[in-house]
């Protein structure tokens, strides 16, 4: 096929999820910019990217809910495609029924598959005609995957449907189909941003091996794939230049970095060489598996300066058997084992984790237990959530007998405890002053203040600094550093006045 001019829109991002999904979005917001593409609202866009989430129910509806305005959109405007990635997307079955629902979406790609992004548009879109579809190919149906199956990536094509208009004629639901060997699936690793923010995402382990009975995530992104190191420290490199102060590595196991790779380097050999980058300021990580954090990496990640000293570690409960019933690998015992091994190789740690409430058959005995080790580890975050069911799951399977009103007692339950620790524990930041990277500015009572979080992965807050200050009249930007002197806490956040060291 001849390449021709792709002709420049505006494209808008939706993003909802995990920090993946934010840093994929990232990844596909470069690529356009490199296309000459300019973001836009999503009332404005030619281009709309809904990045989407399926681990919990939520989420999901609200794709669902603008999918359902984007429809309508479509009927009014012939210049507006319509993309959807992200956990939503899984096998040919998911696909096929997403097709039917929602015939006005326009493509359904993986993050895998974004090199596609270049031919679809040109393809697909022109300011001209609004309508027109090239080098159309038929694809035959692929098999479907197993509900236990984790799918092994990259094999997966890239479909696109469309009801663009040329008058009243609708086109038929199309796919566009590389010639072998002309396009293979692959992470995009060619990323350069014009300019990062000073928090920014560094994937480095793609996919999960955990078979979590309630989780979604495998059967959407694969099996574990650790990226190559000489490949994140050009993305890394490349990310400071461009204005990165601060890098948070992601995998949803991330210390299972390396085990798929050659002489298995681990997540501290990779820190180690991150911290070498000139400018980089911070590092941080998530998320953690007990089983996969060896006292040897602990130490060494507890020694590196740029580290910062925040774990977050999803224990999920607090009783045996629920943690059994969700196949998450561990016992009580060894979790809590592993806690206060990383509490004594790094005494300054702070702690988040993740709680499920509500789950297939929990009762109220094995759901106090869950409190009572929250009440034992002292997290300074837990983010909680009331289970909901998503298909696709080996839990779909099982009955969701705890009943809406009662999984959401138990989530105000925790939120409640949760709260009065953290406000003991917040307390201890009282008289201290604490490095803050600045993230954003905002007016709250007529002055401005600076938002931005410590080492320990605490929110501050505190005044800009006025002329009569000891910080002068300077101007802050995001990714600038300031010392703050903590005055107040709350169970929620850090407040203070800005000092000179």
């Amino acid at each position: 096929m001849t390449t021709i001019s792709i002709p420049r829109g505006k494209y808008h991002i939706w993003t909802v999820g995990c920090q993946m999904n934010q840093a994929d979005s990232q990844r596909i917001q470069t690529m356009l910019d490199e296309l000459g593409w300019e973001e836009a609202s999503m009332e404005q866009a030619n281009l709309v990217v809904l990045n989407t989430c399926s681990v919990r129910q939520a989420p999901e509806e609200k794709a669902h809910n603008l999918l359902a305005q984007l429809k309508r959109a479509k009927n009014e405007r012939s210049d507006l495609l319509v993309a959807l990635m992200g956990c939503m997307i899984g096998n040919q079955k998911t696909i096929d029924a997403l097709e039917k629902r929602y015939p006005h979406i326009d493509l359904f790609m993986k993050v895998e598959h974004a090199d596609i992004l270049p031919r679809f548009l040109e393809e697909r879109w022109t300011p001209i005609s609004g309508a027109g579809c090239l080098d159309i190919e038929f694809m035959p149906d692929a098999s479907d995957e197993t509900d236990d199956e984790i799918p092994v990536f990259p094999d997966l094509p890239t479909f696109a449907t469309s009801t663009s208009r040329a008058g009243k004629r609708t086109v038929l639901p199309m796919a566009i189909t590389p010639k072998p060997g002309e396009r293979i699936a692959h992470y995009p690793t060619k990323i350069e941003p014009a300019k990062a923010s000073p928090s920014a995402w560094l994937p480095i382990v793609l996919g999960c091996n955990k078979v979590c009975t309630y989780c979604i995530v495998p059967y959407r992104r694969g099996r574990e794939r650790s990226r190559p190191m000489d490949e994140l420290m050009i993305e890394a490199r490349s990310l400071v230049d461009k204005g990165a102060k601060e890098l948070t590595l992601l995998g949803q196991t991330v210390e299972a970095y390396g085990l798929d790779l050659p002489g298995q380097p681990d997540l501290a050999d990779l820190m180690t060489n991150l911290s070498e980058i000139d400018g980089l300021e911070r590092i941080r990580f998530m998320t953690s598996y007990p089983r996969h954090m060896t006292d040897s990496m602990i130490e060494r990640m507890a020694h590196l300066p740029k580290v910062c000293e925040h774990l977050n570690i999803p224990v999920q409960s607090g009783d045996d058997a629920m943690l059994k019933r969700m196949k998450r690998g561990y016992a009580l015992d060894e979790y809590v084992e592993r806690i206060e091994r990383v509490r004594e190789l790094w005494p300054d740690i702070t702690l988040s984790t993740d709680i499920i409430v509500g789950f297939c058959g929990e009762t109220e005995e094995e759901f106090q237990h869950t409190l009572d080790l929250l009440e034992k580890i002292r997290f300074d975050v837990v983010h909680v959530a009331a289970y909901s069911v998503r298909p696709g799951t080996v839990a779909a399977r099982w009955e969701d007998d705890v009943p809406l009103a009662e999984k959401k007692r138990r989530l105000h339950a925790v939120e409640e405890i949760q709260g009065k620790i953290a406000f003991e524990l917040n307390q201890s930041y009282v008289g201290k002053v604490e490095e803050v990277m600045v993230e954003d500015t905002n007016m709250t009572h007529g002055r401005q203040q600076l938002k931005g979080r410590n080492r320990s992965n605490k929110l501050v807050f505190c005044p800009v600094p006025d002329s009569t200050s000891s910080e002068g009249q300077r101007v802050f930007q995001p990714g600038d550093f300031v010392h703050v002197r903590i005055e107040r806490a709350t169970a929620w956040s850090l407040q203070g006045e800005a000092v000179v060291l």
